[in-house]
């Protein structure tokens, strides 16, 4: 039984820090971020277009910082609207438009600076 509880409470003790991913720990967030504006721009719209969005120029985009151990990117594309792009340790990449965040409880776009 003292094994059981001391193994909860390492786990109680550990759970925040697993909670709290930091932004270093994405890897391909790093790189995308290290990229100029016009690659990095370029690859969004890839990742964007890639997902059967539409995304004629991407006008804007900005880094909203870290969701889980996802990066949080926001895009504007014209024509084809506000779009969220996750991007994974792993180099996966999900993209949701931004009118939908709310609705699948993700955290909202907000304005683009």
């Amino acid at each position: 039984m003292r094994a059981l509880i001391g193994g909860l409470i390492g786990l109680v003790l550990t759970a925040p820090a697993l909670a709290a991913t930091p932004q270093w720990a994405n890897p391909f967030n790093q790189k995308i971020m290290a990229l100029s504006l016009a690659d990095r721009n370029g690859a969004l719209r890839r990742a964007i277009t890639n997902s059967d969005e539409k995304c004629g120029r991407l006008s804007k985009s900005t880094y909203r910082g870290p969701y889980g151990n996802l990066g949080l990117w926001v895009a504007h594309c014209q024509p084809g609207g506000d779009y969220a792009i996750f991007t994974g340790p792993d180099e996966s990449v999900q993209v949701r438009a931004c009118g939908d965040m709310k609705s699948l409880k993700l955290p909202e776009c907000g304005k683009l600076d």
